[in-house]
């Protein structure tokens, strides 16, 4: 029997609809969530260092959530309630590449 083989993971991701990140004392990390199935993909950002402007930070997540989802996405930011946070709403998602 030949195993079925396995679709790329960026086929299985939802809908991305939230993008949070937050600085940390070492790097900036980073959260994106995801409806239709419901998931979460997070970790830290190579670059830019903890001490850039946020804008900077927020062009990096924005970089590294298209590069998760492989789609072209639209985010608008706003400040969170607590210090060096952020969260983007995506407002819109561009189509899946073919597989």
């Amino acid at each position: 029997m030949t195993p079925h083989p396995r679709p790329p993971f960026w086929l299985t991701l939802g809908t991305p609809t939230v993008v949070v990140l937050h600085r940390t004392s070492d790097r900036w990390r980073y959260a994106l969530y995801f409806t239709e199935p419901a998931g979460v993909a997070d970790g830290a950002l190579a670059d830019p260092p903890p001490s850039s402007a946020p804008a900077a930070a927020r062009s990096s997540a924005l970089r590294k959530a298209e590069e998760i989802t492989r789609r072209r996405l639209g985010v608008e930011w706003q400040e969170g309630d607590r210090p060096d946070c952020w969260t983007g709403t995506v407002t819109s998602a561009g189509p899946r590449p073919p597989a």
